[in-house]
Formats: C-alpha cells, structure tokens, sequence
C-alpha cells in the first residue's frame, strides 16, 4: 500500500481540488445554437453539428474595444471556406474577420461595441469545436504594455513582469527581424503558463513570418521548455492569456544563424550584412576577434553569431559606378599574428551591387588563393510613415492614428540609404478596409497621376518623397484604413529616369526606362469618436472597476475556502487515526 505522509495528503487535495474547480470553472460549453451576451469578458467553446447556422453575439459598448481570441477551430477539414467558416460581423454587420475550415487554429479579432459570430457547417456529419475568450476594454487603454518591433542578431524576450507572475487579459504581439538570409533558433529557457492538453487558455504562437498569417510553427503551453527555428529570418510571437490562473510566463532567447550552414550576406540600401556560424569560422582556425573590415577597427559586432555591419560609406566600403550599376565593396579577414603561420590565409570579399532593377548580393571565399562564390537578389527599404504637420518634424507615434474627418494626412515616404544621389518618387498610393489589401481601393495616386482632388506633392529631397491629402469619405464608411504606396528609387544625375517623368497614361507606359520600384504599407487609421465623450470615460472607469473584480471571483474565492476547511478536517482526521 503506498503510504503519504498527512502534509503530503493535504498538499495533494488542495493542487487536485483546486486544478479541478478552475478547469470546471474555465470550460462552458455552448451545445445550443446560438446566444446573446453581455458580460465583459466570457470564455466560450462552442460544439456544432451538420448543417448548422448559428450566431453567438457580444453586447459591449461602442466606446470599448471587443478583443475576441480564438484558440481552438476544428471544423470540417474537407470543406472549402463557402461551405463551412466563422465570420464576425461589428455592429453595423460589416464582415470584420472569417476563419475558414484551413485557417490557423489561433487568431485574434478586434472591433469597437457589439460583436456578431455566425457559425456556419456544411452537411458532413461531424462535430466541429471552437474555443474563444471575448473581453472588452476601454480604448486605448490595455492590461499589459508588451510586444513590439525587434532587430538584431541575439538577444532575450519575456513576457511582462517576468519572473513574476504575467497580468490577465495580457495580448503582446512580438516581431522579430534578423539579418536577410539568415533563420532564427529559438531557446526557451522556461514556459509556465496554464496546463491544458489543447492550450485554450493561455498560450505562446509562434508563426513563421512577419504576421500572424504567416505560416504556424508551433502553440505551446503549460510548464515545459523548447527549442525551434524557423526558415526565414522574420518571427511573430503572440502571447494571450485569460482572467485566471497566472503563473509566470515564457523567457526566450534567439540567435540569429546562416540559412546556410557556414555564412550569409544580406544587402540593403544602405548597408550589407555578413552573419558566419562561430562553429564555421572556428573550423578554419580562427575566432570572432581576429576577423574585421578592411578598416581593421571595425570589428564583428556580434560573437555568437559573429555577425558584421558593413555600412556603404565607412569601414573601408569602396564604391563604383558602372553604366546603372552602383557596387560596394568590403573585405572580412583575419589577422594572424607572428610571422610564421600554418593556419590558412582567408578572406571573404562581400559584393552588393544595386542596378536599376534589382540588387544582387555576391561573397566570395578565398583560402589560399582559391575562390567560392554565392549570391542573391535583395531590394531597397523603404519606410512609410505619418506626420502631425506639413513641415514633416514630427512623426505620429499612436496606433491606430486616429483622425477627424476633416483634417489633412501627411505621409513621407523613404528610402533607407546613405547614397545621395538617389531621388523617390510616388507612383502610386492606395487606401483599403483590409490589411492584406484585398477588397475595395481608394487611389490618390495612380502611375504618377493624381486620383483624388485633396492630393498635394511637397517637394522631394535625397531619398524622400512626401504628400498629403484630406481623409475622405472612403475612411468613414471602414472601422480601419490602411495604405499602400509604391515609389521609384532613382539616380539623381538621371534627367530622363522614370522620376522625372511625371504622369505616365496607359499609352504611354512602355517608354520608361530601367527603374526600381518599392512597395511600402501604413496603417491603420480611424474615424475619431465625437459624442458623448466625458459620460463615455465615466462608464469606461467605472467599467474597469467591474473587470478588476468581478462578483463570480468572490463567490468562487468563498467556494475555495469551504473547500480548504473541509481538506483541513479531513487531513486532522488522517493525522489523528495514524497516530493512534
């Protein structure tokens, strides 16, 4: 007979008893055909059969933002998206989001007030299971300032308060960028997050790309650690957790290697990138402080990876120009010291030549006089961004940018890069509702022709372009906007390039010559709310207030303690009989 000691017993009941109450507690299934809501949050998982039609809805008010987390869809996998999805409509009934039978199984939506989820299955006889939370919040206003935009070669994400324990309602959307060409490794060094087989509740997802569209690695959950990669050097990493049960969160770190197994060269326009697995330079004899530029000071700026900034106007950088073709030039060696040597002399001679068309990257290894080549193609990068004003100091930081229907948008466009002699010009530039910009467009600018009577062109300087038009109607009739803007990069000394050119009709479209074109994307902007602004932010208050504590926490809290006292009785009763 297996034998616990009675503080054994009572530790066992309380994790047991308590592990038990928050799953029953967590978990309400929702087996009718629809329902309406009006909590301020609420975990749902909904159970449908065939030939269903069934809409759940969430009645929030308009001046706070309904986030809704789907973390389990598992619908019919041979249907296609017009026989069996998941749509969310806002509260004018506008689509604002749809999960078909393909779709990952996380994803987040949001909108502002009430919120309709119609559930729609084809005739298979199957039962489909779909878990979400909904909460809602103020605007503006979050559980957790996290997430954000990240570039480097190593370093360490976690989530918020680590090591302590992470906030409810928490929704941190990380991106991740490494240098071009290389992948990322992932080494989570601790996961505490809830325990659930299926992590419905809190959980990490991990995609491999720039969005959560982008292919799913992996969801993880529980207490565990874990070690990943992707294939690109572009991770999204998502955190969402619900109104219970906070433990710890995730601890993270990446490193940036080769896609190759050896070295990668990534160019942009305006710097290139050298990253070489230390494993790599070790098994030709050397070590990341005895490699630099040709300017001997500039050295790696990273050891593991060991990694190289090369920037095209410093460190030695040699610049040419042939026809259109402008090339830079750098040279990673090692230094060896003493004057007898039996490690082998090498060099790695890093090429980015940027034509008109396109950019090819070239590293050339040399061991003793012999030579290895590979290459790539790469583009300019180009950032698209809003301003307060006309004279362009002062960039917008909030997002959603929100705006009245009245006020002027300004936008400068600009290419990363220290060459002054290069020129941008905005061909064209779109709005839509959608952030994939599928759907309805609204042009201002189309091949170089103005589409819309607010457009106005700001004279342009080395590498920007800058304009501004009035917020139309188009942006009333969407909760969001988003813009897309294609420019040309091109030589400044070029009197017949495609900047110079203007307005280009259908007719005449063949006659421009070699440029080079980048896409750039902003957004998103709103409509800014006008009425009942002060009772708004009183019911807002008094809102949060309620979320922070809500009355079923309390009795579930007094259930907690009934519990515990009739442990308690239990263990004295264990204790005394076996000392008798």
């Amino acid at each position: 007979m297996f034998n616990m000691p009675p503080l054994g017993i009572l530790t066992f009941l309380l994790l047991y008893s308590y592990g038990s109450l928050a799953q029953e507690r967590t978990v309400e299934v929702q087996t009718r055909c629809g329902a309406s809501f009006k909590d301020a949050y609420k975990p749902l998982q909904i159970q449908v059969n065939s030939d269903s039609d069934c809409t759940w809805e969430f009645s929030r008010p308009g001046n706070e933002t309904t986030r809704i987390v789907f973390s389990l869809l598992d619908l019919n996998p041979s249907a296609d998206c017009a026989q069996e999805n998941v749509t969310l409509y806002d509260e004018k009934q506008r689509v604002f989001g749809v999960l078909c039978p393909d779709s990952h199984r996380t994803s987040v939506f949001e909108t502002n007030g009430k919120t309709s989820l119609r559930v729609f299955t084809n005739s298979v006889a199957l039962q489909r299971t779909i878990y979400l939370m909904y909460y809602s919040f103020a605007i503006g206003k979050q559980a957790a300032v996290c997430g954000g935009n990240i570039k480097g070669y190593a370093g360490t994400i976690s989530s918020p308060s680590y090591p302590g324990r992470h906030p409810h309602f928490a929704y941190c959307v990380w991106h991740l960028e490494t240098p071009k060409n290389t992948r990322i490794e992932l080494t989570f060094t601790e996961i505490f997050l809830e325990i659930d087989l299926a992590c419905r509740f809190d959980f990490l997802a991990l995609y491999d790309g720039p969005t959560t569209d982008s292919p799913l690695i992996n969801v993880l959950c529980g207490r565990t650690v874990a070690t990943l990669e992707t294939s690109s050097n572009i991770l999204t990493l998502v955190l969402s957790t619900d109104y219970a049960n906070s433990y710890f969160g995730f601890n993270v770190n990446y490193l940036a290697l080769p896609r190759s197994n050896s070295s990668s060269l990534g160019c942009t326009g305006e710097e290139m990138t050298v990253v070489f697995d230390p494993a790599y330079v070790s098994s030709l004899g050397y070590s990341a402080n005895e490699l630099s530029l040709i300017d001997p000071t500039c050295r790696p700026q990273s050891s593991n990876p060991i990694a190289f900034t090369v920037p095209f106007d410093s460190c030695g950088t040699v610049r040419e120009v042939d026809g259109h073709v402008v090339s830079y030039t750098n040279i990673v060696s090692a230094t060896t010291a003493g004057v007898i040597t039996r490690r082998k002399q090498v060099q790695f001679i890093v090429k980015c030549e940027l034509d008109a068309s396109s950019v090819v990257e070239i590293m050339y290894k040399t061991e003793d006089d012999i030579i290895q080549e590979s290459q790539g193609t790469g583009n300019y990068d180009v950032d698209l961004s809003f301003y307060e004003t006309d004279d362009f100091t002062s960039p917008v930081l909030q997002s959603p940018y929100e705006i009245d229907l009245n006020d002027t948008i300004f936008l400068q466009a600009k290419v990363k890069s220290p060459d002054p002699e290069i020129t941008v010009f905005t061909e064209s530039c779109f709005a839509s509702p959608n952030a994939n910009f599928n759907g309805p467009a609204h042009y201002l600018i189309k091949n170089g022709c103005t589409n819309d009577n607010t457009y106005h062109d700001y004279p342009s300087g080395s590498g920007f372009a800058r304009f501004s038009f009035g917020a139309f109607k188009f942006i009333q009739e969407y909760p969001s906007v988003y813009f897309q803007c294609r420019v040309v990069i091109c030589d400044t000394n070029d009197g017949g390039s495609r900047c110079n050119q203007g307005c280009i009709t259908r007719k005449r479209r063949d006659l421009g010559t070699n440029i080079q074109k980048a896409t750039a994307v902003v957004g998103p902007i709103r409509l800014r709310r006008q009425s009942d602004v002060e009772p708004i932010e009183s019911e807002s208050e008094k809102r949060e207030e309620d979320f922070k504590q809500p009355e079923p926490r309390n009795i579930y809290l007094f259930g907690v303690l009934v519990l515990v006292v009739n442990v308690l009785i239990v263990a004295f009763v264990v204790l005394r009989n076996s000392r008798k």
